[in-house]
């Protein structure tokens, strides 16, 4: 992506943020002195704490650590890519009404961002945004950060630690089942760790090259030595130049790439360029993977830990 086509994204997320900062002042006008929307659809002293995440992977995870000493309102539905949310006049009343508003952050909900920023009243945790977390950069353009780093499980621990931190400051009374949920759910991550590494030992180096919808996997590669390729960049409000799907079809065909795959949360446009370039080189398409999005629930992929599994069992299995 240039920095051009990145400023008109972020003109259109503010475009976007003011007019529903406007819709919300309309929808209070229209409310009078009547009772305000919250987040969890109830009122009063004894309401639970309520929480709005973004993404359907943060959505899960505080759903993990807060069993039910919060209410959790996820703003995204599994499938729904966050690079090109559209967004709804009722995300900016649950944001404004939540007392944790939690998002992945780095412009991966370019058109939310403006919305939290003019609505939220409670605190606000951007997950990927920990210090802790190094980003790897982009090609879109100079200085953008990738944000799928969701995708490295020692980056998501930073995660966990950010939700559980956030947790913990408005609902301080729970601090120790927060820590203690918190615990139990990285010994899991370690656990789910140990098995991807069994798994992708089981693919030769030279064969660990894959082919994606776009560039979420990056982390990914990263932490599981295989090489990644995308149809476009980190975001998939692009479009893929003529030149750019002639040099992954000359790459492919180099390289001897076993298997492509498509995303779930990317559009059929995309996908379909997969599956060209697979025709066209001999490549087979090895599966669909999950990057952005969860997937629905019985879908074998509706958690975290699932989707992980699901996609290191998917590029395993193709590419071994």
């Amino acid at each position: 992506m240039t920095l051009i086509n990145q400023n008109k994204r972020i003109g259109y997320s503010q475009f976007f943020a003011g007019l529903v900062v406007l819709l919300m002042g309309l929808i209070q006008v229209g409310c009078g002195d009547g009772e305000e929307p919250s987040a969890t659809g109830g009122s009063g002293a004894e309401a639970k704490p309520s929480v709005v995440t973004t993404t359907t992977m943060l959505d899960d995870l505080a759903r993990t650590l807060a069993g039910d000493h919060v209410e959790v309102v996820g703003i995204m539905r599994p499938g729904q890519d966050p690079h090109v949310y559209e967004v709804l006049p009722r995300d900016a009343q649950a944001i404004a009404s939540a007392d944790l508003v939690i998002a992945n952050g780095l412009n991966l909900e370019a058109t939310l961002h403006g919305v939290i920023e003019g609505n939220a009243k409670g605190k606000v945790v951007y997950a990927a945004e920990h210090d802790a977390i190094e980003t790897l950069g982009s090609e879109d353009y100079e200085g953008a950060p990738d944000p799928h780093c969701w995708m490295d499980i020692e980056l998501w621990k930073h995660y966990v630690t950010s939700v559980r931190d956030g947790l913990i400051a408005i609902d301080p009374g729970n601090q120790a089942d927060y820590e203690s949920r918190a615990t139990a759910y990285f010994t899991e991550l370690d656990e789910l760790q140990t098995w991807m590494t069994e798994r992708f030992a089981e693919v030769p180096e030279s064969q660990r090259v894959i082919v994606t919808s776009h560039d979420a996997f990056n982390y990914f590669g990263n932490a599981n030595k295989i090489e990644v390729h995308g149809v476009i960049g980190i975001s998939t409000e692009q479009a893929p130049r003529p030149q750019d799907i002639a040099a992954l079809e000359a790459m492919v065909k180099e390289r001897n790439v076993q298997a492509l795959f498509i995303e779930s949360s990317t559009s059929p446009t995309l996908n379909s360029i997969v599956e060209k370039v697979a025709e066209q080189t001999g490549a087979k398409v090895g599966g669909t993977l999950y990057s952005d999005s969860l997937g629905m629930p019985g879908s074998g992929a509706d958690t975290y830990i699932t989707m992980m599994k699901h996609n290191v069992n998917t590029v395993v299995d193709a590419l071994k």
